[in-house]
């Protein structure tokens, strides 16, 4: 066996040798028709695979040559074989086909060359492979989502290790944004926003414990309309630091906003609607105007509970008893000791049975709606947008009205020197309540706390005020 192996591999040569060959000859050219000297040209090994004369063995072998200075090229290929791939350096590689041919002209394309992902970190524009800090990018377009007013929302579970907190649940409220966990105890917690390379100032979270919601209106991320995003990133470890120093202790995000491009004016327009459903109060389980007047008639009784204050100070029945002085009477006697007019009172009472979840809550239509138009030249860009955000919130009386307009304009002036001017204007109406502990005209705990027996209004028209719901 070994002796046939041996004189197999001495006679290869010659057998290869001896095969059937066809001389192919050719020109290979770029797209304009100039010629490519030195562009590869040859048989891809899995078309020349020859079965040979012993059983089981088959020989694969590479066949090629380049082009000359005038891009032609010449060579000896089996004649079994079809095709030919031509190659060379910024051009697409091609496969020609050369049965019954003797002579080919091979014109090869231009190579698109294609950048990875970018990710713009401040001081330069990187590819993502290349980058070593703690970066995540995302893009706009994919997180956008109807009913979300302000960039802050938007992130909310979208970012590996970025924490996004609602501060309350009425409209335009800031969120509480971590990145990383918590940094300080007593510092500032809250990441630095960079707007299209520019730190933003005021996007700290007021405190409030003080009861400060000025700065809640006035945050400067707050007027960006989500539809002129283009993407957003977030740097999150102390590389941060060397590009903003000690303000991005606790992280920055990087907004880039949408420039004009060039091309013939383009014009986008986007309208979103979204429903936000009143609260099911069911399921809180409530007291009725009835049942209510019943536990104050029931811990009327005990005289041991009028040092608390329990009975004397709130509801309505205590009220009625300690205006008429009726608390002996009531506890000698029982309801029917009572005066009629007295009576007669906790029985409206139990009549009224107000539900306040459909008082203060309701069911609302959000309405966004946004147009841009962009465009520009070689030498010029232009990008313009305007934007009308209305939401109303599931509260009645708290509300979000924000009108929008951006516009920003790309300059090339020279090869090297170009100049970019960007305007941003934004107002907003915001309507909400205090949220706070010590906030007892907060509509949440109101609708809670408020006696059920309690008319919405007095017989004046004007609102009626349960004070003794939280004293």
């Amino acid at each position: 066996m070994r002796l046939k192996v041996l004189l197999f591999l001495c006679l290869l040569p010659a057998m290869l040798f001896a095969q059937e060959t066809i001389q192919i000859k050719g020109k290979v050219v770029a797209a304009d028709g100039s010629p490519l000297p030195g562009a590869s040209v040859y048989v891809e090994k899995g078309t020349i695979g020859e079965k040979m004369s012993i059983e089981g063995v088959v020989a694969n072998y590479s066949l090629g040559t380049t082009t000359d200075i005038n891009g032609v090229f010449s060579f000896s290929v089996p004649k079994g074989v079809e095709r030919l791939t031509c190659s060379f350096i910024g051009y697409e590689a091609q496969q020609v086909n050369i049965k019954n041919k003797s002579f080919v002209t091979v014109t090869l394309q231009e190579a698109e060359s294609t950048l990875g992902e970018v990710v713009v970190t401040g001081y330069q524009k990187i590819e993502k492979r290349k980058l070593t800090s703690a970066v995540s990018n995302v893009k706009a377009a994919s997180i956008l989502q109807a009913g979300v007013s302000s960039v802050d929302m938007m992130l909310s579970g979208q970012v590996a290790g970025v924490q996004t907190t609602a501060v309350s649940g009425a409209p335009g409220a800031p969120a509480k944004i971590r990145i990383r966990g918590t940094a300080s105890l007593n510092g500032t917690q809250d990441p630095l926003w960079v707007l299209d390379g520019m730190p933003l100032e005021g996007t700290d979270l007021p405190d409030m414990s003080d009861t400060n919601v000025d700065e809640l209106f006035s945050s400067s991320i707050a007027g960006i309309n989500p539809s002129d995003i283009e993407d957003i990133t977030i740097l999150k470890d102390a590389a941060a630091t060397a590009i903003y120093g000690a303000r991005a202790a606790n992280g920055v995000i990087l907004i880039t906003t949408k420039k004009g491009k060039e091309g013939k004016p383009l014009v986008l327009f986007s309208s979103k609607l979204s429903f936000v459903t009143r609260p099911n109060m069911d399921k809180l389980n409530l007291m009725n105007a009835s049942e209510k007047i019943d536990m104050e008639l029931m811990m009327a009784k005990y005289d041991d509970l009028d040092s608390y204050n329990y009975v004397t100070k709130k509801g309505a029945i205590g009220r009625l008893f300690e205006a008429n002085n009726l608390w002996d009477t009531y506890r000698g006697g029982g309801v029917q000791a009572l005066p009629q007019e007295v009576q007669s009172e906790i029985s409206r009472l139990r009549s009224v049975n107000t539900n306040w979840g459909d008082e203060l809550y309701r069911t609302a239509v959000n309405q966004d709606y946004s147009v841009n138009i962009n465009g520009g030249t070689e030498r010029s860009t232009y990008y313009f947008s305007a934007g009308y955000y209305d939401e109303l919130g599931a509260t009645v009386g708290a509300s979000l009205n924000r009108l929008n307009f951006t516009l920003k304009g790309d300059y090339k002036l020279w090869d090297n020197f170009k100049l970019g001017v960007a305007l941003y204007s934004s107002e907003r109406k915001q309507k909400s309540y205090l949220t706070g502990t010590g906030s007892i005209t907060n509509p949440s705990r109101y609708s809670r706390n408020a006696n059920p027996y309690l008319s919405i209004y007095d017989e004046g028209g004007n609102y009626v005020y349960d004070r003794c719901a939280f004293v």
